[in-house]
């Protein structure tokens, strides 16, 4: 059903503040973003090494404990990061005070007993666990997982604080807390000891370590943003709310296939270490092109909550259209650079011995197509008070993801794996979007959602054609990327720039002239 009609004046709002919710997205967006680069630059590193020294078999005996961890971690997490964000961004809509520090500390609380439990039943079904994974040592499986055990309740409670600090509408703390403590311990001290010799443990070790540095950073990042008044007033706990709203969001963030990482759990079931090692890489590569939804989403969520609280739906589509479009145009062409030239990135990254993932990273491009084309349609569904339809979403996209690929892993191996990831990120995006629009009245899909599909479009068969035409060597395939950012920057500049942008472009020009200013000041 609906949200209830409107009249005119209320579902079209102002211009002004549809600009003003496009110039807080695009700031929390941009910083966000540029942690994402910071991020994932660390982590293309930190696996660039690990795949070069561990070999692919060892590579991939690191994700799948990785991958178990941070399953437990999202276990133990549940939906209470989402909770705080969507409590601490209510309660500042509607200046109830004490509901920020209360809202906090249901959440954190909720978090360490979900943990203890978490860690209770991993410590219980630790040897099943290692001999279902263990290419041959099981006690290796096993020693790693205990190894890594505390990053469960300590990256949990992290989310919950990093989240709490995006209700604020300003990204610096997040990236700093998840961007840049938590990666750059991992790949800093992660490299140090794998080339000291320590292997697997010690990368387990140091992700560890960035677990709980994030922690301290998220906990003292939080205490800072609280006002005065919400310093001082009592905190008030809606205890019921929040658990209503975190146990159905858990399953959302639980059954998630990315966040599972049910491709790499199904491939360590059925397939080597070494194949688990070349989907790890693929998967890796996919982030590049993830990484401005998921730099956005955090942002446009605060803002959706305010928006949808107050009733503004004109404001609501406006910003979901802008901020879809957004996403577009920046990831767009990056998945199409990995589905023209999959070789280039598969050695880029993992070297000689990564050439074997070559296979699937097209695969999964396309199905990240879905993923980025619909924008945070999951993230809409959830902060509009409606997880419990995003669980039902979630529950049969894994359903599917697992029994196609118990089916296809066995006898296709990776490729098998990869057309099932295609197929159902596909299926379920595409139904959201559907959801939404049906529930909400809102869609996606602005007029100008075509200019990023017609650059990437145009710059695609450019980059095509050159791949036909060129050798395979380094300095042709850095040419051709070239030549291919150049086509779809100057594509999209032929059809116009919108409004939103040019207000947007405007904003981020006066910022960087003010502060331009002030360096010169002293000087003058």
């Amino acid at each position: 059903m609906k949200s209830p009609a409107l009249s005119p004046e209320r579902r079209d709002a102002p211009a002004r503040g549809a600009a003003s919710d496009a110039r807080t997205v695009a700031k929390g967006g941009g910083i966000q973003v540029m942690g994402q680069f910071l991020n994932k630059g660390l982590t293309f590193a930190f696996t660039a090494v690990a795949v070069r020294v561990l070999g692919t078999a060892g590579f991939g005996l690191y994700r799948e404990v990785f991958q178990i961890l941070t399953i437990a971690t999202m276990v133990a997490g549940g939906g209470f990061p989402n909770g705080a964000l969507r409590f601490v961004a209510r309660a500042r809509a509607l200046d109830a005070h004490g509901a920020v520090r209360g809202s906090v500390r249901t959440t954190a609380w909720a978090t360490v007993v979900s943990s203890a439990i978490v860690v209770t039943v991993v410590l219980v079904a630790l040897d099943p666990i290692a001999r279902a994974f263990a290419d041959g040592n099981v006690g290796e499986v096993a020693d790693m997982l205990l190894l890594g055990l505390a990053f469960v309740p300590l990256y949990a409670l992290m989310q919950v604080y990093r989240s709490a600090t995006q209700a604020y509408k300003t990204m610096v703390p997040s990236v700093v807390i998840g961007n840049i403590v938590q990666p750059l311990t991992r790949m800093a001290v992660g490299i140090v000891v794998l080339l000291l010799g320590f292997g697997v443990a010690g990368a387990i070790s140091a992700l560890v370590l960035s677990a709980a540095l994030s922690f301290l950073a998220g906990v003292w990042y939080f205490g800072r943003l609280l006002t005065p008044a919400e310093r001082s007033a009592p905190p008030v706990s809606e205890v019921g709310p929040i658990l209503r709203f975190s146990f159905p969001q858990a399953g959302v963030t639980m059954l998630s296939t990315s966040s599972l990482g049910l491709g790499i759990i199904l491939v360590g079931l059925f397939a080597s270490d070494e194949q688990v090692g070349l989907f790890g890489v693929a998967q890796a590569l996919q982030l590049a092109g993830n990484m401005f939804l998921t730099s956005i989403v955090a942002i446009f969520s605060a803002v959706a909550v305010g928006l949808h609280e107050r009733g503004e739906w004109g404001r609501l589509e406006s910003i979901y259209q802008t901020t879809n479009r957004w996403v577009a145009t920046f990831g767009f062409p990056v998945l199409a650079a990995l589905i023209v030239m999959p070789e280039f990135f598969a050695r880029l990254l993992g070297g000689p011995d990564a050439a074997g993932a070559a296979s699937i990273i097209p695969l999964l491009a396309i199905g990240n197509l879905f993923y980025v084309g619909t924008g945070p349609c999951g993230n809409l569904l959830s902060m509009t008070g409606r997880p419990g339809l995003n669980l039902v979403n979630s529950i049969v996209s894994v359903a599917l993801y697992v029994g196609l690929g118990v089916w296809l892993v066995p006898t296709h191996g990776i490729v098998g794996m990869a057309w099932v990831d295609l197929a159902v990120t596909a299926l379920v995006n595409i139904a959201r979007v559907v959801e939404i629009k049906m529930i909400l009245g809102v869609q996606p899909f602005g007029r100008s959602f075509l200019k990023p599909v017609v650059a990437t479009a145009a710059a695609g068969a450019v980059l095509f054609a050159w791949t036909r035409v060129a050798d395979a060597s380094f300095v042709a395939s850095a040419a051709g990327l070239a030549l291919f950012a150049l086509v779809y920057l100057g594509v999209l500049r032929l059809q116009g720039i919108d409004a939103e942008e040019r207000e947007v472009y405007d904003t981020f020009k006066a910022r960087l002239t003010r502060r331009a200013g002030k360096r010169r000041t002293p000087a003058e």
